[in-house]
């Protein structure tokens, strides 16, 4: 379905494919140095490019996460991310 940006808060819903990348990432590059929150509650399923892209604004700036009620695996990996220079919990 597609990602909704808007005042340091994205949107995810439905499945999201790779050609949101871009996109995203200019629209974070925009938002910096804000911490941005990503809502994955309506998210069936997410590209690991865009995940990627979550990860490293969220190392440099920092991020909150909304999710939904079923934990899914790119719940697990924005969780186990550590901010600092260190690697995946």
């Amino acid at each position: 379905m597609g990602v909704m940006k808007e005042e340091n808060r994205v949107v995810f819903e439905g499945v999201v494919y790779e050609d949101e990348i871009v996109a995203l990432r200019e629209y974070l590059q925009e938002c910096s140095p804000a911490v941005v929150t990503f809502d994955f509650s309506g998210s069936d399923d997410l590209h690991l490019g865009v995940l990627q892209v979550i990860l490293a604004y969220q190392k440099l700036y920092g991020a909150e996460y909304r999710f939904a009620d079923q934990v899914k695996l790119y719940q697990r990996v924005c969780e186990g991310f550590e901010r600092g220079n260190e690697h995946c919990a």
